[in-house]
């Protein structure tokens, strides 16, 4: 069963799409072909806009959607050192489901090291 906020965002996710002219783009993908693509916009060291396009689980779905609308309007330094537990915040990751949860936060980091390294 899985919690009523993944349910929510799985369903419903927010953010879906591309930004033209982003700050940074992130990227990850499993050998089986799931990926997720997160696009940050960022404007004077806070995210003003932040977009995804996945292709995995209702757990990778629902982590980018939560991370997208949790994440716009914060500092970027917010996120320096962004792992897993960002999600036990919101539910308990089930062991099962790391995998797909480490996808997004692959792409995520992905994304916020090429803007720490500018």
């Amino acid at each position: 069963m899985y919690p009523k906020i993944v349910i929510e965002h799985f369903m419903k996710p927010k953010n879906v799409g591309r930004i033209k002219e982003p700050t940074s783009i992130g990227r990850a993908q499993t050998e089986e072909g799931a990926y997720v693509i997160f696009y940050f916009k960022v404007q004077d060291g806070q995210i003003s806009d932040i977009k995804y396009q996945v292709d995995g689980c209702p757990y990778a779905i629902a982590c980018a959607s939560i991370f997208s609308e949790s994440a716009i309007g914060k500092d970027v330094k917010d996120f320096r050192n962004f792992n897993i537990g960002y999600f036990e915040h919101f539910f308990q990751i089930p062991q099962d489901k790391v995998n797909c949860i480490l996808l997004v936060v692959n792409a995520i980091n992905d994304a916020l090291n090429k803007i720490f390294s500018h």
